[in-house]
């Protein structure tokens, strides 16, 4: 069997370019710098979240099992969010404004749960009341937790 002799230059030549493909294609230019990329994540995150009752805060009583649903789907991303800052947190290691912070955290989180728990017991009558009681108490808990995220 008789080898090509330009065998090993054409297979330089794909080498060759196989890695310049490679190594313009990860130039700085187009890298994400990943604390970038998070903050994007976070500012986006709170975004959708401080809007998350604008569709939904004027729902009437007849539509209380939607407001609901959204309230429960709100506390389930929420809860996600707060698992994983607990899981990054060090009460031994933590400031003293980083421990209030936390027990703000901790107890406006019981408030919104509690509020959220009361919409199954709202009458026509003291809807309004029950629908803005959790708003007010979602509006405390993302302002506690985006406190206890700065410290």
């Amino acid at each position: 069997m008789k080898l090509n002799p330009l065998r090993p230059f054409f297979l330089a030549m794909i080498c060759g370019g196989l890695t310049a493909a490679f190594f313009t294609s990860c130039s700085k230019q187009t890298r994400t710098d990943p604390s970038d990329a998070a903050k994007s994540a976070y500012g986006d995150a709170k975004t959708a979240m401080s809007n998350a009752w604008d569709s939904v805060k004027s729902f009437s009583f007849e539509k209380r099992a939607d407001f609901t649903a959204n309230a429960k789907a709100l506390t389930s991303r929420m809860d996600a969010q707060l698992s994983e800052m607990r899981a990054n947190y060090s009460d031994a290691k933590a400031s003293a404004s980083r421990k209030a912070a936390m027990a703000e955290l901790k107890s406006s989180e019981a408030d919104y749960k509690e509020k959220v728990g009361a919409l199954g017991n709202a009458t026509a009558a003291t809807w309004d009341s029950a629908k803005q009681n959790v708003i007010s108490a979602w509006d405390r808990l993302q302002a506690a937790y985006y406190k206890a995220r700065a410290d």
